[in-house]
């Protein structure tokens, strides 16, 4: 199974990337569409929703989802793995995923391409 390296914690790490940038805290609370106090709060959390981490990767210019998926040992080039990561982090449940899964395949698809022919 993959090996797991050090486990980051996401609020510190968009911290330490905040700090580098010449932005204000006002700033990336403004962009973020929240108040001072909540952007301070993001640097402090554990864990963090994948739509707002896609969004502060956004306003920072740091892709911080390629980021963790290094420090987890995916390759780059393996999208797989990083989707599974994704919905590790958003705590989606196996049996939920299983389930829509075997609903996708049970699912006629009918491509482009088959469309034309």
């Amino acid at each position: 199974m993959k090996k797991v390296s050090k486990q980051i914690c996401i609020g510190e790490r968009i911290k330490e990337i905040f700090d580098k940038s010449n932005m204000s805290i006002t700033q990336f609370a403004n962009q973020l569409h929240c108040d001072r106090t909540n952007a301070y709060n993001i640097f402090r959390r554990k864990k963090i929703d994948i739509t707002l981490l896609l969004e502060i990767s956004k306003i920072l210019n740091h892709d911080f989802i390629d980021e963790i998926c290094i420090n987890h040992g995916f390759a780059k080039d393996q999208p797989s793995s990083k989707i599974s990561l994704v919905l590790e982090i958003n705590n989606i449940d196996a049996k939920v995923l299983n389930s829509f899964v075997k609903s996708i395949n049970k699912m006629e698809i009918t491509t482009i391409r088959e469309i034309k022919s």
